[in-house]
């Protein structure tokens, strides 16, 4: 079990505390090193830095339907690309960092599953372990 209660309450810092800088942190408690890329200037327009890098550092997309526990979610939450990740801890729950507030657990609710675009697993992270 991972204790990620850790990441919670964090306030959001674009490139110091968003949602990859999360997702590496959660990853880092299951002793995964997952490494920074640089963050593009403009979320607006850009390509998700996680969907370009995710194979290149051991994620294999999965189906939404598989989602399992310390999978991540990547949506569509108000920019043209999917930008932002999640992760989903179980039990229809999700840690994220949301811009311009505080990272927090949240129902994995109609508003995200609907903006999500891919799930991914990472290859040395048997779901659930």
């Amino acid at each position: 079990m991972v204790n990620y209660r850790t990441l919670v309450g964090r306030q959001w810092e674009y490139g110091k505390s968003d949602c990859f800088s999360l997702l590496q942190d959660y990853y880092q408690l299951l002793k995964i090193d997952i490494p920074d890329f640089p963050r593009p200037d403009s979320l607006e327009y850009t390509e998700s830095i996680f969907l370009k890098y995710a194979k290149t550092v051991g994620f294999e997309r999965v189906s939404f339907a598989d989602r399992r526990q310390h999978d991540v979610l990547i949506m569509r939450l108000g920019t043209k690309n999917p930008m932002h990740a999640a992760i989903y801890v179980g039990g229809d729950k999700i840690l994220h960092q949301r811009m311009n507030g505080i990272s927090a657990v949240e129902p994995l609710r109609q508003y995200y599953w609907r903006r999500t675009a891919a799930v991914y697993r990472h290859a040395t992270c048997p779901a659930g372990r």
